[in-house]
This record gives structure tokens, sequence and C-alpha cells, in this order.
């Protein structure tokens, strides 16, 4: 119960997120702001509570035996990860999606007509949004009966495509179209970045797909295909970050830039985190020979961890800050808890993986190449105290991970009563007006 929760939550925190940022960030670059969009975002939270309480309870239902098997697959568990909830919720969800696009499709339309608005970025920027939705259908497309193998695959759409796919696209147009209205990134590095990244996904994305399902009869050449093509995703994201903390070491001396810091590092770590955890981890275990000897191993959470929470977890921080930043341009931070709270998010995140999670994966792959898959994954391997102990040091970066996200709360709530505002007021915002206001 508490993994699916644990994953569950996760990806409903990271949607909600990037939702609640679209709905930010729609009428403040079109400059409009339509009718009853105030009703609109207020009915779409009231919906998501309901979708996330209601989810929850019906898995906690379900796995408690407590509902049959038919009620189980429309309001309890169905039992495949990142689609946990069941089919009622997942269809309360898919629509609640289409509305918050009618919503910013809506918000954003006035900004195609203004003569100084890119709008080739401005539309990948629309295409994203409308990717979200679209692409969560195909978890759909199987039912309670169908053949395991045909709803694996359609699983791992939502997976790949969606979580992995689109959620990168998604990622990548966002924070170019951000760090080019900054002044961080050229217009020109941003829409290539983004095209080759909607290029990638686009043709290779469903090829991509393939290096999942290694035990749905795959052939080997399409495994190869899928994690080669699967490889590629995350070098658009990459270049991104690398060329706006150039740019951004180039003009810390602004005032704004400074004002913007800390949502800006918190995008760079999302560059970071999916070059290593998506990328080093990702490719580690999806070549077909690595993941023969490697599925269902200690290496995955070693790139799921890295990967869901470094660069979509990351990214969900970066823009709520963002938001936040502009629903207090006139005041300055203090930054001190933020600080404190970017670097230990980072570091526990990093000393969770390299102390625990890889070097098990890693003694368990050895483990499974010398004797067999069966035995990594035995009480006999898996409780000796050696692996007692490395387990048991995973608690290091735990914790200091969790402090960090406590102290990103405390600051988040300082903001609210006081404590995180500084006294100057809105120097920053009188001396530099444009620039300051510019995404805002």
């Amino acid at each position: 119960m508490t993994r699916t929760w644990h994953s569950q939550i996760a990806i409903f925190w990271i949607a909600s997120a990037w939702l609640a940022t679209g709905l930010f960030m729609a009428p403040a670059v079109s400059g409009h702001e339509p009718k009853f969009q105030r009703f609109g975002v207020n009915f779409l939270f009231v919906c998501v509570l309901i979708i996330v309480v209601g989810s929850m309870a019906g898995q906690w239902l379900a796995v408690q035996q407590r509902l049959g098997n038919v009620a189980s697959f429309w309001f309890g568990h169905q039992g495949y990860e990142y689609v946990d909830l069941g089919r009622f919720w997942q269809l309360f969800l898919t629509v609640g999606l289409f509305l918050w696009l009618a919503m910013m499709t809506r918000a954003m339309w006035p900004a195609f007509r203004h003569p100084d608005t890119n709008r080739h970025l401005l539309g990948l920027f629309l295409l994203a949004f409308a990717a979200i939705p679209l692409f969560y259908i195909p978890g759909q497309m199987w039912h309670r009966q169908t053949n395991l193998a045909v709803a694996e695959y359609w699983r791992w759409w939502v997976v790949h495509l969606w979580v992995e796919g689109f959620f990168e696209v998604f990622a990548t147009v966002v924070i170019a179209f951000l760090f080019t209205r900054m002044g961080l990134l050229k217009t020109a590095t941003a829409a290539s970045a983004v095209l080759f990244s909607t290029t990638i996904f686009l043709s290779g994305g469903i090829i991509g797909t393939f290096h999942h399902l290694y035990f749905t009869g795959t052939p080997t050449v399409i495994m190869a295909l899928g994690a080669t093509f699967s490889a590629l995703e995350v070098v658009p994201l990459v270049l991104i970050g690398f060329e706006a903390y150039e740019n951004l070491t180039l003009s810390r001396a602004l005032p704004w830039v400074a004002a913007d810091k800390w949502p800006i590092y918190f995008f760079i770590a999302v560059a970071f985190w999916n070059l290593v955890g998506a990328g080093l981890f990702g490719f580690l275990i999806n070549p077909p020979i690595a993941h023969y000897y490697m599925q269902g191993l200690n290496t995955k959470p070693v790139h799921g961890h890295t990967a869901l929470f470094g660069v979509y977890g990351m990214l969900g921080i970066g823009l709520m800050l963002f938001c936040l930043k502009g629903l207090t341009v006139h005041h300055n931070w203090r930054t001190g808890s933020l600080a404190f709270a970017f670097w230990s998010i980072n570091l526990g995140l990093a000393l969770m993986v390299l102390l625990s999670l890889l070097p098990v994966g890693l003694m368990q792959t050895w483990a499974s190449v010398e004797r067999g898959t069966w035995y990594a994954r035995s009480a006999e391997f898996m409780q000796t105290p050696r692996m007692d102990r490395l387990r048991w040091l995973r608690i290091v970066g735990d914790t200091i991970f969790t402090v960090g996200v406590m102290a990103l709360g405390w600051f988040v709530l300082g903001l609210k009563t006081g404590w995180s505002i500084a006294p100057e007021g809105d120097a920053v915002a009188r001396e530099f007006p444009k620039e300051a206001m510019a995404v805002r």
C-alpha cells in the first residue's frame, strides 16, 4: 500500500505543480485572462482533491480486500504501477486534463495575435500542453480481462510516452520558454532544442517504448532500437540547462536575475539530473543485455528516483518557486532556508543513490550474472549482514533529503507569514521594471 501511495502521490504532485504553472503562465504570456478563469481554476483544484483522496481511499480498500474484483478495477487498484488508480478515477483525471487544456488554450490564444510574439515557440509551448492529456489516454486501452502482454504494452505507453516522453517535452519547452523570456537562452537555441526534442518523441518515442517490453516477446533488435532512442531523449534538456547556466554566470550582476536565482538553480538541477539520472543511470539498465540481468533489481530505483524526482520533481519545485516569485514580485526574499533546501535536497538524493541503492543494485547484478535473477532477489542473498548495512545507509541520504524538504516548506510558509520576505521592499522591481516583470 505504501509503495502504491509513494509513486502515486509523486505523480499527482508533479502533475499538479505543472498544471498550476500553466494556469499561472498562460494569462501572463497573453496579457489576457478570460472570463470565469478563476472559477475554472478553483473547480480544477477541487477536482484534483477529490481524485487524489478518492483514488487513495479506493486503493486502500482494494488492498484490504474490501472491494470485489469489478469494483476494485473501477474504484480501487488496477495493479499497474503509475496507473494504480481505479479506472473511474483515471477517466475523471482525463476529463480534468482536457478541461485544463481548454482553459490554457483560451488564455494563451490572444498571444498569437501579438506582433512581437515568437509564434513558433509559443505554438510548441501549446503543443506540449496538449500532449499531457492526449498521451494519458493510452492508459485506458486495456480492460479488466485484457491479455497481460497487451495491457503491459499500453501501460508502458503511459510510463514511457507520458511520464518519460511528453513530460520530458513539456519540461524542455517550459524551461526553454522561461529561459528565453529571462534572457538566459537564445531564441534560436530554444527553438532548435524544442524541435529536436519534439522530433525525437514523435518519430522515435514509440520505438523507445520497446526497451521496456522485455518479457512480452519483443525481438532483440527492437529492444536495441528502443534503448537507443530512449537514450537520445535526454539530450535537448541537458543542452538547454548547460547553456542557461553559462549565460547565468555571465549575467549574475543584474539584480533581476539575482532575484530569480533559486528558481533558475532548480531548473539547472533538472538538466544535471536529466543527464545523470535519466541519461547515465537510464542507459545503464536500458540495453537488452543489461536489461536481461538487471530487471527487477535495485538498479531500477536508482534510475527511477534520480530521473523522476531529479528531473520532474526538481522542475516542479522550480516552477512552484517561479510562480511564487511572480506573486511576490515587489518583495525581496530571505533565501537562507531556500538555499539550504536546494543543496540538502540535491545532496540527499545523491547520497541516497550512491551510499545504498547503487551498491545494492550492482551487487545484485553481479549475483544475477553469476547465479541468476532468482538468487539476486532471494532472501538468502538480500538478508546478509552486508546488504542490511547497505540498506540502512540509505537513511543518511534520506534524512538530509527530508530536512531539505522541511526547509523548503518552512520557506514557502514564510512567504505567507512574512519571515521569508526581506524588509527592503520592492527595490529590484523599481530599478529594473521591464526586466523584472518580463516573464510575470
